[in-house]
């Protein structure tokens, strides 16, 4: 009785060795794949280690609910910013000093403008005049960045940097 494996046209031992070949790779393949299996395996001992399933449960539970309670407190937290934000607008922000002299026979700079502005740039110039005899004290009202009477030079140039440089925008 002839084999039909004879009757091919090629030898068997090419056959053989072909699926020994498949054989040793399929080998290797498994042998990979144990090796990532097992490492994962320690791994995953390793993250439940002294740890139940319930207790796990429970502790991302509790995680779960403490991000619930953070994001509330930050919820509030923005509120109370923006009430804050909105009721620092009236308060000053800007402020700045010109120093100098206003008459030619008095030295020291000892008269001033002083600009105190809100957010909103309102707020006053409050202006001393020293002299030898009696000093003079006045103060304009400054309503979006503009007063309403005349300014100094002084004044002028204490506004323009009261609102260019003021510490809050």
């Amino acid at each position: 009785m002839d084999s039909k494996l004879f009757s091919l046209g090629f030898d068997p031992i090419f056959l053989i060795a072909g699926l020994a070949a498949v054989s040793l790779i399929a080998l290797v393949i498994s042998l990979i794949v144990n090796i990532r299996t097992i490492k994962l395996w320690h791994r995953y001992d390793r993250f439940m280690r002294g740890k139940d399933a319930e207790s796990l449960e429970e502790l991302l539970n509790r995680i779960v609910l403490d991000f619930d309670d953070l994001k509330n407190r930050q919820e509030n937290i923005d509120e109370q910013m923006k009430n804050v934000l909105t009721d620092l607008k009236g308060n000053i922000k800007k402020t700045a000093v010109r120093k100098y002299n206003a008459f030619k026979d008095v030295g020291g700079k000892l008269s001033f403008s002083l600009v105190l502005l809100d957010g909103d740039n309102n707020g006053i110039i409050l202006t001393c005049i020293h002299a030898n005899g009696p000093s003079f004290t006045y103060i304009k009202e400054i309503i979006g960045g503009e007063s309403y009477v005349s300014l100094s030079a002084e004044e002028e140039e204490a506004l323009s940097e009261a609102k260019e440089y003021g510490w809050y925008e």
